[in-house]
């Protein structure tokens, strides 16, 4: 799908009346431009096709997420919603909401920490034991036919390419080295 083209990109970057209007804007490289716009558009449809996907299969991604990290780490004392929280920087506010429904569809239960009360564990119940050995096998069934489009290198290459650019806009939004446009009303 081609959201935006070359030459669009060169209509953007030249015309006159911002370069008059804003100097400042750098020379760059249209193409590359151009594919940052693209992996953007990718970035925005990704999440929309990835819930889609979930939703056939029956969970949605947050919940998919959690039943995970129980059935991978779960030794028998569950997992602290905040450690859950932690990994994948969500708040605990969201979190409970998504354990509440798992909750209800019996496949988690909530047990207090012996050694700390405030501490609530998710465990996995009997049930979700057995959604999570149905499901698995049909979900990597499902990743094997979308990776292996990709030679190894070329999945390696994928991984790497995606969290360099993830840890660059990290460092960019959290270090405050993003360039900002002033606000509409602001005077510079």
């Amino acid at each position: 799908m081609n959201i935006v083209n070359r030459e669009l990109m060169e209509r953007i970057h030249q015309r006159e009346s911002m370069k008059r209007n804003h100097p400042g804007i750098p020379d760059i490289d249209l193409d590359m431009a151009l594919r940052f716009i693209q992996a953007i558009h990718h970035f925005h449809r990704v999440p929309i096709l990835m819930e889609q996907y979930f939703q056939k299969m029956g969970l949605s991604k947050a919940r998919f997420l959690v039943l995970i990290q129980l059935f991978i780490r779960d030794e028998g004392s569950g997992i602290g919603i905040s450690e859950i929280c932690q990994m994948y920087d969500v708040s605990s506010p969201t979190l409970t909401g998504v354990a509440d429904t798992l909750e209800k569809e019996g496949l988690i239960r909530r047990q207090h920490s012996e050694q700390d009360r405030r501490k609530v564990n998710l465990q996995l119940t009997e049930e979700g034991w057995s959604f999570m050995r149905r499901f698995l096998p049909a979900h990597f069934s499902n990743v094997k036919k979308i990776m292996e489009q990709y030679s190894t290198e070329e999945q390696r290459m994928l991984a790497r390419l995606l969290d360099k650019l993830s840890a660059k806009l990290t460092e960019l939004v959290k270090d405050e080295g993003l360039t900002v446009p002033e606000k509409p009303g602001e005077k510079a």
